[in-house]
């Protein structure tokens, strides 16, 4: 009997030991909020980028007080993109590890982020974290960021800030840490419900699905998912989901947070993209929000990728809600 109560209190211990292991496993490296007077930087690792579209961005950021630092390559040419990849790639790593700048707020999207990932170092990073901000094609450095227990913003960059006031101010209270609020939308018929708890990670679904079978590979290990889209074929979207699918990748996720998916291509005859979202999803038996106002959409909310979160789907709303600290 003593050896049994022995093993009993042996079993307890390490399940509880194992639970806070795996809570700390959870918790990625936060940077530092921004304070006013701090210098940012903004940055392009993707397609080349013109002044009437990023400097509207760059008069916001001076407007919330902080010093803004230009890449070097910030308006440079190289074929479709803001210089070459050596020059994409320093000027981002030397960002990265300049000690003074606080953040970086990436440019525009397109493409090229992810012929820099090989050339990157995050050492310094982890070290002295600081906030990398974007989305569509930033998905690619979210991803390592992430992979190497950093968070990041998923958000408005330099060429829609400017027109997004909505989207600043999430942001604003994101990266100075003033109220920063969950995200809820009316459940509709393409919500699954459920509740879950786990790291928040993804992004843009194109490069998720591109960085697979890469050093890059997105961990989604007990994660929730973010995804969004812009400008595919329904039948691409499938294609890319049904990837993660037979790979393993959807069935390690404790929930999925879609958002827009927007300016989808039909061949004759396929579903439309909701269709083909909502079927391969659905199947999962995981809660599912569909429809936040995140992504290639006017109204681009901020995610703080990384963190811990939690998913409450019912029969009236849906609430992605951010675990504090």
């Amino acid at each position: 009997m003593k050896k049994y109560i022995l093993s009993c209190i042996l079993l307890c211990c390490a399940i509880s030991i194992n639970a806070q292991q795996n809570r700390r496993s959870m918790q990625h490296i936060r940077p530092p909020y921004l304070r006013v007077g701090d210098t940012v930087a903004v940055c392009n690792a993707s397609n080349r980028a013109y002044p009437e579209k990023i400097e509207p961005g760059i008069e916001v950021l001076e407007s919330w007080g902080l010093v803004v630092v230009r890449a070097t390559n910030l308006y440079a040419v190289d074929s479709r993109y803001s210089g070459t990849e050596e020059q994409r790639a320093s000027e981002l790593q030397r960002m990265m590890d300049a000690p003074n700048i606080k953040a970086i707020f990436m440019a525009r999207g397109g493409y090229g982020a992810s012929q820099l990932l090989d050339q990157l170092s995050f050492n310094r990073m982890r070290r002295h974290p600081k906030w990398v901000i974007g989305f569509s094609d930033a998905t690619a450095l979210h991803i390592a960021l992430n992979n190497a227990g950093i968070e990041s913003i998923h958000g408005p960059m330099m060429s829609t800030l400017g027109s997004q006031e909505e989207s600043g101010a999430f942001l604003h209270a994101a990266l100075f840490n003033e109220g920063y609020d969950n995200i809820t939308i009316e459940t509709n018929e393409n919500c699954v419900k459920g509740k879950a708890r786990g790291r928040l990670v993804g992004g843009n679904l194109s490069l998720i699905y591109s960085e697979q079978g890469t050093p890059y590979n997105l961990n989604m290990d007990n994660a929730i998912l973010f995804i969004e889209e812009t400008g595919e074929y329904t039948y691409s979207i499938d294609r890319m989901l049904t990837n993660l699918k037979l790979s393993g990748k959807l069935g390690k996720l404790r929930g999925i947070v879609v958002g827009a998916f927007v300016k989808s291509k039909q061949e004759t005859g396929d579903p439309t993209a909701q269709e083909v979202l909502t079927k391969r999803l659905s199947e999962l038996g995981i809660p599912v929000m569909y429809g936040a106002p995140c992504g290639h959409v006017h109204k681009n909310l901020s995610l703080i990728l990384g963190s811990e979160v939690t998913l409450d789907v019912n029969d009236y709303d849906a609430t992605l809600r951010f675990v504090e600290r």
